[in-house]
């Protein structure tokens, strides 16, 4: 019986286990050779198709562009473009030009954390407002843009960061310019100013602001008067957007001459002075209101429309629409705020240095003015009415001055105004000597010239 090596065991080459396991094996190797065969030639096409698109940048001088795929870096945005309606509301219009509800309640709620209310309220916008914004796929606000009606200056912006709708106020640099207008009047300084091409309504206003203590434009003015005005106007891209602040001002009357120059001292204070620096500020204002015309002057005989008979009438009638604002001509106490006979509801305030000022025939009274509260001037204490003894709406202005002990009825036009605010530094009359003479100069151009070179040339670069 042979012997078995168990060391050793024979095999035969036919023994079908074995080929079996031959033939995994080589189906093992022969898988990993494919493979790997495979990945060899996937790298070389794939640094093919990098060389590709980097090729073109490499050779910048080539005649012949080369056509390579481009691969969007963000998503494509829809753009939104709309404008509000008439009488539509912010939220509206932005939901009718295809913004989802949950997208706009996100824009405003960041629209009130950015932007101060007094830039812009959502709850307040006018027909003609423009407002771009760029959506994402999913409907997503990415960037947003708001542009008021007629607005060149600024713009509301919102941008999405970290996952949120960041905004704020934006300023649009504007282009600088002072401009020198003359010209004569022949009824009014609002006709005068009208025919210099310029807005009669704004500068007339501001002209009266800075004279409101000497002149009272309603009045005073006569035929043949004259006046110079150098102003700042600011532009964008030679498009008008608004005017600035008048820097320098003369009024002439017969003789006499009156004189405005905006001073902005070293210590940061900034005010209108005469030509001797002296402040234009009065104890009072010539006029307590915005009016028409005066219906009755300060008279010892006059028709009365209601009685029908010659009486005193020792105040001053300002026809004025029903509630226009009345204010307090100079600081003091309230002394009156109620029901007085023909003058129905009046107010008395008590001044400095014996005077005392009363407003008749008022609508209405500001919530705050009461006897005893005090007002500065230019303060809105009641609003133009007819009540009482009156046949339309007007202010009755009376003037009283202290006399032995007892107050009397005056004309206010009589009454010298003295000056109570602050005249300019001794130590800085030379620098307003200087820049005085700079500003004076400007009038020597002829009307409508654009002079901002030479204010430039004198230092005269105010802040806004």
């Amino acid at each position: 019986m042979p012997s078995l090596d168990f060391k050793n065991p024979r095999r035969e080459t036919g023994d079908p286990p074995y080929l079996l396991h031959k033939l995994k094996r080589w189906a093992l190797l022969l898988g990993f050779l494919i493979a790997t065969g495979f990945a060899i030639q996937l790298t070389r096409a794939v640094d093919e198709s990098i060389a590709t698109v980097i090729e073109p940048s490499q050779s910048t001088t080539s005649d012949h562009p080369v056509n390579a795929p481009v691969l969007p870096l963000l998503p494509e945005l829809e753009i939104i473009e709309g404008e509000i309606g008439r009488g539509e509301a912010f939220s509206e219009a932005l939901k009718g030009a295809g913004i989802s509800h949950d997208e706009v309640f996100g824009l405003v709620k960041s629209l009130r954390k950015g932007v101060h209310r007094a830039d812009f309220n959502p709850n307040i916008v006018q027909r003609g407002d423009r407002f771009t914004a760029r959506i994402d796929s999913a409907g997503a606000i990415q960037t947003f843009e708001y542009i008021k009606r007629g607005s060149l200056e600024s713009r509301i912006l919102a941008e999405q960061t970290n996952g949120r709708l960041k905004a704020w106020k934006e300023t649009v640099p504007l282009d600088r310019r002072v401009v020198v207008v003359s010209e004569r009047i022949d009824d009014s300084i609002w006709n005068a100013l009208r025919a210099t091409g310029k807005n009669p309504d704004v500068l007339s206003h501001r002209l009266m602001d800075i004279f409101e203590y000497e002149i009272d434009f309603m009045v005073d003015c006569r035929p043949g008067d004259r006046f110079s005005i150098a102003f700042e106007e600011f532009h964008k891209d030679d498009q008008f957007v608004r005017y600035g602040k008048i820097l320098a001002a003369e009024y002439s009357s017969g003789k006499d001459r009156h004189q405005a120059f905006i001073y902005e001292s070293p210590d940061g204070d900034r005010a209108y002075h005469d030509e001797e620096g002296k402040s234009l500020r009065g104890i009072f204002l010539k006029s307590p209101l915005n009016y028409k015309r005066i219906s009755s002057g300060f008279t010892s005989r006059r028709f009365h429309p209601v009685l029908k008979k010659y009486l005193k009438h020792h105040g001053i009638d300002y026809a004025a629409n029903h509630g226009t604002p009345v204010w307090a001509t100079a600081d003091g106490t309230v002394s009156f705020a109620g029901r007085k006979g023909p003058l129905g509801n009046y107010i008395e305030v008590k001044h400095k240095n014996g005077y005392k000022t009363g407003y008749g025939h008022l609508s209405s009274f500001k919530r705050s003015v009461r006897k005893g509260a005090y007002v500065k001037q230019k303060q809105i204490i009641g609003f133009v009415g007819a009540t009482g003894r009156a046949t339309g709406p007007h202010l009755h202005y009376n003037f009283y001055t202290l006399a032995k002990g007892k107050y009397r009825l005056t004309n206010p036009s009589r009454v010298l105004n003295r000056p109570t605010g602050k005249p300019v530094p001794k130590e800085f009359l030379e620098d307003f000597n200087t820049r005085r003479d700079a500003l004076y100069a400007l009038f020597e151009h002829a009307s409508g010239s654009i002079v901002t070179a030479f204010l430039k040339d004198a230092d005269l670069q105010l802040a806004e």
